[in-house]
């Protein structure tokens, strides 16, 4: 009844257009006040218990990073060395927009970070060059969900965070399948290209290739310093985070590229991004939690094995109901809410959760290009100057590849767990 009672009203607070965490949130504080069964003191705790967690401190650190490195230079030196080294390819500003995106993965760890960095460079140059505006919007926000990744990555320490995982772990497992969805878009991208209005571009000389690379060394740098660090023991995840601000602030000054103005932005729009990550963690956690009292862990379970007990079938279930529950939720939520839940079908089925939470990231981030939620189009879309809806054609090829990418990786562990085998 209970369960019932909290579903509804979440699907009734989200068609009144409530805000996410507001819908999750309320929907469990009346349930409970309803169910009149547990003191509602309870729920404070809850929340309070949900964001009172070392490894989330990562959070906060990894947004004022990207924040930082949006006026820091670090994006625009990314961009030269890639066109450098990749643009006399087919769709070459396309192919370096991909490339630029998968060396940003590994400094920000946010893809709207990326997609905002990037995308007010790389998608007014295509549109110069002559790409279709829809075409740069796909490529780019595309190309931005390997952040969530490619480590350091915020909802990989969200997920370890949530379900006791190694967050560094998780990073490494997911340097391979962020680098193969890097590869196949760019596949994608010099299939499209001819159709999307590409020109060709000059071979950039040696000389030029090297130039790129050395100006490009110092935001370099960064993941190796972040996931050496954390490999060798140096400083846990959270405390990576404050190095990835510290590089970042230190790097801007240096080049004399942060104002006192800039640095307020800066600061003051990683709180609000914080600040809003965070109530929606808490009141995800507190839905998660009401489900969790009414036994739905063991209910799913016992749905799964009425449908197949072969751990290979119960994947690809999973997989389309991780697949369906990003286009209707944001990752960090529907993350919060589900994979708790999911612990004794997951115990049971024998799966490794290092490799089950990359592939489940993997799958929620792809609701972020998908309607009707579709956050990183929505933005590209608004950067372009077309309507969302114009750029659903070009987006279905890339889709299409990253869910390939999942299946192999969902069926090939190895891709996920033999860096972390090899290097922990």
């Amino acid at each position: 009844m209970s369960i019932t009672l909290m579903l509804v009203l979440f699907f009734v607070f989200m068609a009144l257009g409530m805000p996410i965490a507001h819908c999750m949130g309320l929907a469990a504080i009346l349930t409970i006040l309803v169910d009149n069964q547990l003191p509602v003191l309870l729920l404070a705790q809850q929340f309070y218990d949900a964001l009172d967690n070392f490894s989330l401190l990562a959070v906060p650190l990894f947004v004022l990073a990207g924040e930082l490195m949006s006026v820091a230079g670090i994006t625009e030196r990314l961009v030269n060395m890639s066109r450098a080294l990749v643009g006399h390819l087919r769709g070459g500003l396309a192919q370096a927009n991909i490339v630029t995106n998968m060396f940003m993965a590994a400094i920000s760890g946010s893809a709207l970070a990326d997609l905002a960095a990037i995308g007010s460079m790389m998608i007014p140059a295509m549109k110069k060059e002559g790409y279709k505006p829809e075409f740069a919007v796909a490529v780019t926000a595309c190309a931005a969900m390997m952040a969530p990744i490619i480590p350091p990555s915020i909802i990989a320490v969200i997920y370890g965070s949530v379900t006791g995982v190694s967050i560094g772990a998780l990073f490494l497992g997911g340097v391979i399948p962020g680098v193969l969805a890097g590869i196949a878009m760019m596949g994608i991208t010099w299939w499209l290209a001819p159709r999307a209005g590409a020109g060709v571009s000059p071979r950039a000389d040696w000389n030029a290739r090297a130039t790129a690379s050395r100006r490009a060394l110092p935001a370099l740098a960064m993941p190796a310093i972040i996931i050496g660090g954390i490999l060798s023991g140096a400083f846990t995840p959270t405390e990576a985070g404050s190095i990835a601000a510290l590089y970042a602030l230190l790097f801007g000054l240096i080049g004399r590229r942060h104002t006192a103005r800039s640095l307020y932005e800066n600061f003051a729009g990683a709180a609000l991004t914080t600040a809003g990550a965070l109530v929606t963690l808490g009141g995800a956690a507190l839905f998660s939690w009401v489900l969790s009292r009414a036994g739905v862990g063991q209910l799913a379970l016992q749905g799964m094995l009425a449908l197949t007990s072969d751990p290979q079938m119960a994947m690809l279930v999973l997989i389309v109901f991780f697949f369906l529950l990003g286009i209707f939720l944001e990752p960090v939520p529907a993350l919060i809410i589900v994979v708790p839940i999911m612990g004794p079908m997951i115990k049971h089925l024998g799966y490794d959760p290092v490799h089950f939470g990359i592939v489940v990231i993997m799958l929620l981030v792809v609701g972020s290009v998908t309607p009707p939620v579709g956050v990183l189009a929505m933005v590209a879309s608004k950067i372009a100057g077309v309507s969302y809806n114009s750029t659903i054609r070009m987006l279905m090829p890339y889709i299409a590849a990253w869910t390939a990418i999942v299946l192999l990786v969902a069926y090939v562990p190895e891709l996920v767990l033999w860096l972390p085998r090899m290097l922990q």
